[in-house]
């Protein structure tokens, strides 16, 4: 087991990893990214006291893996959006009736999809200020936090019960899977073939993560394809 950090580190990694998401949520600004970052260093950092390297950041075979992450990121992007385009998916906008409620006996949250931060900075993205922060939020936020997540953390664990190749998927559809947000604007079946897309390239991200034994290439390929995905196909941006 890959150890290295003393309590102090450990104890400040995870009032960050806890305070900063609470703050972005008082502030109205959410998204999956909180989760995504939060829980594996809380986890491996923090609890466990592993080294940030336990979760991909490594740096070997840097160079290669960015090449790779940003040759399949767009090859990715213009396929998913191809495969949108047959599914009809294209031009698509939330409402504010658009929206996930969670509820807790008489509690009850509710998150309206339309005030997602990554929704938010898609619809001001069409001037060239507006395109630049939208990539960058899905570089860092939708792709490195969402990797780290599922590839280095998710995928990671499974893989300590079921062979590479078999962990590889089941990560894969899990994380397919939590995109059901998608229900809320589009009809059962397309949405289902949509989730089914979204599971090919969890499979493919999951598989560079097995290949290059860091995170960088899965990461900027998911943000890219992402990027083109959210921008270009999937939903009106204007």
């Amino acid at each position: 087991m890959n150890r290295g950090y003393g309590i102090f580190p450990r104890i400040l990694i995870s009032l960050v990893a806890v305070i900063l998401p609470a703050v972005l949520l008082f502030k109205g600004i959410y998204g999956s990214f909180i989760f995504t970052f939060s829980i594996p260093l809380i986890w491996k950092v923090g609890i466990r006291g592993e080294r940030f390297d336990s979760l991909g950041l490594r740096l070997n075979s840097i160079k290669h893996s960015i090449t790779i992450g940003m040759i399949s990121g767009f090859v990715l992007g213009i396929a998913g959006g191809s495969g949108l385009e047959i599914l009809g998916l294209t031009g698509l906008l939330f409402t504010s009736a658009d929206k996930l409620q969670f509820s807790f006996s008489s509690l009850t949250i509710a998150f309206p999809l339309q005030q997602e931060v990554g929704y938010r900075l898609l619809s001001m993205s069409n001037a060239l200020v507006g395109t630049c922060v939208f990539f960058v939020f899905c570089i860092i936020a939708v792709g490195l936090g969402e990797e780290i997540f599922w590839r280095g953390f998710i995928q990671k664990r499974i893989s300590g019960f079921f062979p590479a190749n078999i962990a590889i998927w089941i990560t894969a559809i899990i994380f397919s899977v939590i995109h059901f947000y998608i229900f809320t604007i589009i009809p059962l079946k397309t949405g289902i073939a949509f989730l089914m897309l979204i599971a090919l390239a969890g499979g493919v991200w999951g598989y560079l993560f097995k290949h290059f034994g860091n995170i960088w290439s899965a990461a900027i390929s998911h943000g890219i394809a992402a990027f083109i995905i959210w921008k270009y196909y999937f939903f009106a941006t204007n």
